[in-house]
C-alpha cells in the first residue's frame, strides 16, 4: 500500500512537471505586443488620412514594412493576437498599453504644433 502511494506521488510530480513545461508561449513578448498595437493603429490611422491624398498607396507594401521593422511575420503577428485574444486579461492590458502610448504621441505632436 506504502509502494502504491510512493508511486502515485512520484506519478502526479510526473505529470505536474510535464504540463507545466508545455505552457503555450507567446508567440510576442507582452511588452513588444504593446509597442506594435499601439504603432498599427497610428499606421492604419495615418494611411487612411494617406489614402485620400495618394491613390497608389499599397497598404500591404505598407504593413509589410511594419512587420519587417519589428522582425515578425505576418504569420507570427496573427498568431500573437490569437493567443492574446484567448486571454481576455492580458489583451487588455496590452490595448491598454497601447493607448497610453497613443495618447503621450498625441500630446508630443500637440506641444509641438502650440510652439509652431
Amino acid at each position: 500500500m506504502k509502494k502504491i502511494n510512493i508511486l502515485a506521488t512520484v506519478i502526479a510530480l510526473f505529470a505536474t512537471c510535464i504540463f507545466s513545461s508545455c505552457k503555450e508561449k507567446a508567440p510576442i513578448d507582452k511588452k513588444k505586443m504593446t509597442q506594435m498595437v499601439a504603432e498599427y493603429y497610428m499606421l492604419d490611422a495615418v494611411s487612411k488620412h494617406e489614402l485620400r491624398e495618394v491613390k497608389d498607396l499599397d497598404m500591404n507594401l505598407v504593413y509589410v514594412d511594419f512587420l519587417n521593422k519589428h522582425g515578425v511575420t505576418a504569420a507570427e503577428f496573427d498568431s500573437a493576437v490569437t493567443y492574446y485574444a484567448k486571454r481576455p486579461l492580458e489583451f487588455k492590458s496590452i490595448y491598454e498599453g497601447a493607448i497610453k502610448i497613443i495618447n503621450k504621441k498625441l500630446e508630443t505632436i500637440n506641444k509641438e504644433l502650440e510652439e509652431n
